[in-house]
């Protein structure tokens, strides 16, 4: 009948801490690495609670069903207990009505020759019936006390049932409260898991942003001082358009094999148009703008876009710089979603191009400090 007493300790200190936790789960790091490892570190803590609150609950449910066994094991015993106490108490009863009933013939018959209604022929044989009725309301009497000492044990061990069950009961009101309090626990650790997981996404998808802010950042760099130097060496070349040092122009830059027939075909149209005058929304045969330029030249190749250097960039997948293959389109503004201008790639960083109103269709190189760090590919 032994049992493990519960303690409800551990569940309440499980709801304390998961309360704390809830207070520090905001991170206050100075960077977002350090937010990201600071949440990360929450989150696995939490998960560690909780499967430490789930151990709990199962030990709990273990012992409230022993408790509930032992409440019906007591009751068990109470049962029986009560049955034979009915028993001997009714047995007691009736050698209690049979002693009495030889009394009351034994008072009766005072001074007959047969005092206890039994038929006899001498008087030796009276005296030993009187011995033999002497004995038997001995041995009746020692019954009746055997049987009252027998039923008081069983009283005894109905109350030691009763305390029994009542520690049982108890028990399983303990293991009940307890197993609430952990499945409490249980709900709040998991909000604050959501909460948690929410937060590690959200620290990742920003660290992210600015791992890819700084890589832009540093592509500009890179593009900006390959323009200054492109810009020098045009300088000291002497190469102008109207009349003034442009450090733009650039020279055919030899062959470059296209990674496809498509390609091909337009680097192949757009090298037919070199010298043709730029116009504003032109698009050929012979004058064109930026984006007529391009769209007509990979109309050659086969693919159909959009009129406009920001379509151009929306459509089409986006490649690095440094990835850039021939026929690629290349975009120059302050970022792709916001470009003014584009130009169709062609090797050894150089594009083909249409400037601007005065200028022609020519060779340019694509190291300019508003050149957009991804290109796109038709």
């Amino acid at each position: 009948m032994s049992r493990r007493h519960l303690t409800v300790g551990p569940a309440i200190a499980l709801v304390t801490t998961a309360t704390v936790t809830l207070s520090t789960l905001a991170p206050a790091a100075a960077t977002t690495a350090a937010q990201l490892r600071s949440v990360q570190a929450q989150a696995q803590q939490l998960e560690s609670e909780l499967r430490a609150n789930r151990d709990r609950a199962e030990v709990l449910d273990e012992q409230y069903l022993e408790a509930q066994q032992a409440v019906a094991d007591a009751n068990r015993g109470i049962a029986t207990a009560a049955k034979t106490m009915a028993s001997t108490e009714a047995h007691a009863a009736q050698l209690r009505s049979q002693l009495g009933d030889q009394a009351a013939l034994l008072y009766m018959g005072a001074g007959n020759n047969d005092p206890i209604g039994i038929d006899v022929t001498n008087v030796q044989e009276l005296g030993s019936r009187t011995k033999y009725s002497e004995a038997a309301a001995a041995q009746a009497t020692q019954i009746l006390g055997d049987l009252e000492i027998a039923d008081e044990q069983l009283h005894v061990q109905q109350r030691d049932l009763e305390h029994r069950r009542a520690d049982a009961q108890q028990r399983a009101h303990e293991a009940a409260s307890a197993r609430a309090a952990v499945a409490q626990a249980d709900s709040q650790i998991q909000r604050l898991l959501a909460s948690a997981d929410a937060n590690v996404k959200k620290l990742e998808a920003k660290l992210e942003a600015e791992k890819a802010a700084a890589a832009a950042a540093a592509e500009r760099a890179r593009l900006a001082a390959l323009a200054r130097a492109t810009a020098a060496s045009a300088h000291t070349n002497g190469q102008r358009t109207g009349g003034i040092t442009d450090p733009n122009v650039g020279v055919d830059p030899g062959p470059a094999p296209a990674p496809n027939p498509g390609a091909a075909a337009a680097i192949a149209y757009a090298k037919s148009k070199i010298g043709d005058p730029y116009v504003f929304a032109g698009t050929g045969p012979g004058e064109f703008d930026c984006s007529g330029l391009t769209m007509m030249a990979w109309a050659a190749g086969g693919v159909s876009m959009a009129h406009g250097s920001q379509a151009q960039y929306d459509s089409f997948p986006h490649v690095r710089i440094a990835d850039l293959q021939p026929g690629d389109l290349v975009f120059f503004g302050i970022s792709g979603p916001a470009n003014h201008h584009v130009g169709l790639y062609v090797g050894n960083g150089t594009m083909i191009e249409a400037p601007f109103t005065g200028a022609v269709v020519r060779y340019a190189t694509i190291y300019r400090p508003d050149l957009v760090p991804l290109g796109a590919r038709p």
